[in-house]
């Protein structure tokens, strides 16, 4: 079964499930000593489990300690043009972490290891018959200048390592990892070995999994006449998985397969460059202002007293019924004095069983969460969610973040996952730099420009709506596409359709002396003092007109991200049946939006998956699930059919009784437990169906947003003026990028800047984007002015 395929089933094609798991290294992870087991005694098991399961392949695999032996391996693989490579490290963190030794392989040779950093186990000392690095690295620098094909999987880890071991131009050219995401991005397990025992070994080989083995002990440490074995067999099967890749995807989109040429344009043209331009962010890192957070740790640590003491006030003004409570309970009282405000068992013995607040969420009867305490009218609840506030903030952020600056340049390093989401967007950890909240400036300010550089951010304007104007051009309805062109406001045209007014009537902000109509004929004029018409007092903001676009726009976002009408109707703070009636008629006004949001659930549900812009797929199989499924009570089997077709009619009768919706589950768990009598188990498979409703339109536009945004990326990072001008991509967040520049060049790095990434985009929308820039000397400081 290729990646990219869905499993079929009679009638309807079966959804796959979906298990995610992170590409970790398990064979790199931090060590830990297993218990009841000393350091000899593990390496005395680990030689022996791996002689007796690999030593059949003794002969398959070599190690390389000659100078000569691997100046032949590296002129062979220049001669092939190819070369696969793998690496093996003490640890997780390619900046600070060993390198053990480079694991190569070449069409027509052995797998090979080629250790570097082995040491004695027992004494320390470095192990003799180890090639000299700067030999090493001239070799590899040889088979470099060659341009050969270079495979890897999961390069930016590999790439980085080599880096810092003295190969600052490695790259890679096919990584087995990014490929395989973009064949099936809901693939459950993502490991090299997984991937390759599924599909070059059709589940039936030995997947080498011994990484346990290794566990607790430092690759260095591990003896060469053992670990080679478990090296060499990396570079090895990252071959024959990549190479069983490019039968789909070829290595030009013009030789993939057809289908597939849209995610190998991606693969080629976005994926693969930006291996690189996650390297360098990653080895760059970004500068942390450890005093500033200093300031800010006593500041919230003072505020959160402040909380605490808050909440005790609060339950103060409840002091009777509390001690009524503890007097009631007697010595079995569970409730703390004072009470623990970090208690969820406290807190909600306090809320349900002392002040009797009642059930707030049907679903957690007794819950504390912030949702719950949210909807409880009352001073103790409120100052409980105050509490958290500070408290989340200090110990995700103000204390925490310290702690991840690195010691060797006093920078911080994140991990940056390129393939972090589903829909190809960007996702970080270690710390996670993606999520440092922008409501609080404060947190964001730690984060500052190098010496004698300034910081500066520049986002896409507007970036989803023109990624919808350009999908639905390519499904030929150009509406959205000429509003654009045209240079106007898509919100205003769209509520000016809607709400059938001038365009004029739809804008928040207008020329000065365009003419508004009232009601009664009489025509003002945007120059005019009677600010009665006019938002806030502000002859530029037109009340009326600012709150059509707000509604147009709630209205269009909410389509993008999948958001229902009680969402909508909650944002726009009237009820669901209003928000449904504004929503008609933006869809009558536009209806290319009801139709690009049609178009993109059917494409889901005939064909399994949604695309980019760019042609990047978005598998969603539950969409193909049938709403209900019978099988035997106990079994995976399908009940009878003739139990199937009964009960079929039953839960599609439900459909026209006239009776409310909590009514008609009610009937719905009737049925199901009358089948379950005649051994029938019904899987209700509607809240998977419904999710994957939701995410057909989001996918589409957040996953276009993020190939413009890795294309521009890749443009930036690659631009010879910005690197002369010491330009540097720091941080992507979405549709912005945080960078930074000497501040003497800060000008024309900021035209640079936007300038290229309106190019990139443009590229591929077809029609204009503004990219604005804002220069600080810290994330979310006061703007820097140029001269």
């Amino acid at each position: 079964m290729g990646l990219f395929d869905i499993p079929q089933r009679p009638g309807k094609q079966q959804a796959a499930k979906v298990a995610h798991k992170s590409n970790s290294r398990a064979k790199s992870a931090t060590p830990t000593i297993r218990k009841g087991s000393g350091f000899m005694e593990q390496i005395s098991t680990l030689q022996a489990v791996v002689e007796k399961s690999l030593g059949q392949y003794k002969d398959d695999y070599t190690i390389i300690r000659d100078k000569e032996v691997l100046h032949d391996y590296i002129s062979e693989s220049v001669k092939n043009g190819y070369i696969a490579l793998d690496t093996e490290t003490t640890g997780l963190d390619p900046y600070t972490d060993i390198i053990a030794g480079i694991c190569p392989y070449t069409h027509g040779q052995k797998g090979a290891y080629l250790p570097l950093n082995h040491v004695s186990y027992i004494t320390g000392a470095k192990v003799a018959d180890q090639l000299p690095a700067d030999f090493v690295i001239k070799e590899f620098e040889r088979l470099l200048k060659s341009k050969p094909e270079i495979d890897m999987f999961n390069a930016n880890f590999d790439i980085r390592i080599l880096r810092q071991f003295g190969l600052p131009d490695i790259y890679c050219t096919w990584d087995g990892y990014l490929a395989s995401r973009l064949l099936n991005e809901n693939e459950p397990q993502r490991g090299l070995k997984a991937l390759h025992n599924k599909y070059c070994l059709g589940g039936k080989g030995d997947a080498f999994k011994f990484d346990d083995l290794f566990r607790g002990i430092p690759f260095t440490k591990v003896p060469i006449s053992v670990g080679y074995l478990y090296a060499a067999h990396d570079p090895v099967i990252t071959t024959e998985l990549c190479e069983y890749q490019r039968r789909f995807l070829g290595r030009t989109p013009e030789e993939a397969r057809e289908d597939l040429k849209g995610i190998s344009w991606v693969f080629h043209n976005i994926e693969m460059p930006c291996v690189k331009v996650v390297c360098d962010m990653e080895d760059r890192g970004v500068a942390f202002d450890t005093e500033y957070a200093k300031t800010l740790s006593e500041k919230y640590h003072k505020q959160l007293q402040e909380k605490e003491q808050a909440f005790y006030d609060a339950c103060d003004l409840y002091s009777r019924q509390i001690d009524r409570y503890r007097q009631n309970c007697g010595d079995s009282c569970k409730l703390d004095d004072p009470i623990n405000i970090a208690s969820p068992t406290q807190l909600a013995i306090l809320f349900y069983d002392v002040l009797k607040v009642g059930v707030v969420d049907k679903k957690t009867p007794r819950g504390t969460g912030e949702p719950v305490l949210a909807k409880i009218d009352n001073p103790v609840a409120k100052a409980v969610l105050e509490y958290r506030t500070v408290n989340k903030l200090l110990t995700t952020y103000v204390d925490k973040l310290p702690s991840c600056v690195n010691s060797k340049d006093g920078r911080i390093h994140c991990s940056f996952n390129q393939y972090g989401a589903d829909t190809g967007r960007f996702s970080s950890s270690d710390p996670n730099l993606q999520n440092i909240p922008s409501h609080n400036k404060d947190v964001r300010k730690m984060f500052v420009a190098s010496p004698g550089y300034v910081m500066m951010s520049s986002d896409f304007s507007q970036q989803e709506p023109k990624c919808l104007a350009a999908l639905c051009k390519q499904q030929g309805d150009s509406q959205m596409y000429n509003t654009f062109m045209e240079g106007k406001d898509l919100y205003a045209e769209i509520a000016s359709k809607a709400f059938k007014q001038t365009y004029e009537e739809c804008l928040e902000h207008f020329p000065k002396d365009t003419p508004i109509k009232e009601r009664d004929g009489k025509w003002y004029y945007a120059s005019e003092d009677d600010c009665d018409k006019f938002a806030d007092g502000n002859k530029d903001t037109y009340a009326d007109g600012k709150e059509r676009r707000t509604r147009a726009k709630s209205i269009l976002l909410g389509v993008l991200y999948g958001r229902g009408e009680n969402s909508i109707a909650e944002q726009l703070g009237c009820t669901k049946d209003e928000a449904k009636e504004i929503k008609a008629s933006v869809f009558r006004g536009f209806p290319a939006i009801k139709q690009f949001e049609e178009s993109s659930k059917t494409s889901a549900e005939e064909l399994g998956f949604v695309t980019t812009v760019c042609g990047r797929k978005r598998r969603l199989p539950d969409l193909q699930l049938d709403e209900f499924e019978f099988r035997k009570v106990g079994s995976d089997d399908e009940a009878p059919i003739k139990l199937q077709d009964k009960y079929w009619k039953k839960l599609h009768a439900l459909d026209n009784m006239r009776c409310s919706w909590s009514e008609k589950l009610e009937h719905r768990d009737v049925i199901f437990r009358e089948a379950r009598k005649e051994g029938v188990e019904i899987i209700n498979n509607g809240m998977k169906i419904a999710d994957a409703q939701r995410q057909c339109v989001n996918s589409r536009i957040q996953g276009s947003a993020a190939d413009l945004t890795k294309l521009a990326m890749i443009n930036l990072n690659s631009n010879e003026r910005l690197k002369e001008l010491g330009f540097r991509l720091l941080i992507p967040i979405h549709d912005e990028v945080i960078c930074e520049c000497p501040k003497e060049n800060m000008k024309e790095c900021a035209e640079l800047l936007a300038k290229t990434m309106s190019e990139a985009a443009e590229q591929i929308l077809e029609m204009p984007i503004k990219c604005d820039v804002e220069i600080t000397e810290r994330w979310y400081g006061e703007e820097v002015k140029i001269d």
